[in-house]
Formats: C-alpha cells, sequence, structure tokens
C-alpha cells in the first residue's frame, strides 16, 4: 500500500518532472538554444500549476505534459534498443539512465492523475 501511496501522491510527480524540467534547462542553454526553453518554461508552468491547484484542475494541468511525454516514448524505445534516442548521438549512454527515469516519470503522473481525479472534492 505504501508502494501506491508514493505512486500517487502529486508532491513526487512534480520533484520527477521538476528534475526533468531542469535537466531539460540546462539542455536549452548547452545544446538546443533558447527557443526551446519557451517549451521548458510552459511545462514548468503546467507542473507548478499542478502541485498548487491539486485535485481535477491539478490533474489537468499534469496531464498536458504526461501526454506531451507519452509522444516520446517511442523514441525512449528506439534509444534503449539501438543506443542513441533517436537521431540525438550526443546523449549515447545516457538514454540508459534518462529513459527509465522519463518512463517512471510518465507512471508517476498517471497514477498521480488518477488519485487527484478520485479525491473528493475539499468545499
Amino acid at each position: 500500500m505504501n508502494i501506491i501511496n508514493f505512486l500517487s501522491d502529486i508532491r513526487n510527480a512534480t520533484i520527477a518532472n521538476a528534475v526533468i524540467v531542469i535537466f531539460h534547462i540546462y539542455i536549452a542553454f548547452a545544446v538546443e538554444g533558447l527557443d526551446f526553453l519557451i517549451i521548458v518554461i510552459a511545462v514548468g508552468a503546467l507542473i507548478t500549476g499542478a502541485y498548487y491547484f491539486k485535485g481535477k484542475i491539478g490533474a489537468g494541468l499534469l496531464s498536458l505534459p504526461t501526454l506531451g511525454y507519452l509522444l516520446i516514448v517511442p523514441n525512449l524505445i528506439e534509444g534503449l534498443t539501438t543506443g542513441t534516442s533517436g537521431g540525438d548521438n550526443h546523449i549515447e549512454w545516457g538514454i540508459y539512465i534518462l529513459a527509465p527515469f522519463w518512463l517512471f516519470t510518465i507512471l508517476l503522473n498517471i497514477m498521480s492523475i488518477i488519485a487527484e481525479v478520485r479525491r473528493p472534492n475539499e468545499a
């Protein structure tokens, strides 16, 4: 039961998403360019909003980045099987750390969304 509580806690999902956002801020400055930072900041704002609003609104806000993350799952699987992350050859061995963490974050998000939607309204 403790594992389910851990997986469904929106605070843990926020921390995992924050790690991804911080990593992508670094990627924006080091590799992609500042235009990529706009997307990263938007995702960070959605995650921050999900944490502060919680409940059904928080679940809705958290579902948007999660849907975006689900779009890259095929690239993560390809990166794990071929050793490159869908054309990003500069990541190399890092994909073996990034992909499992990213998949774990998606699981955390989905469990948190379900828990927040099922939570009774606080009136």
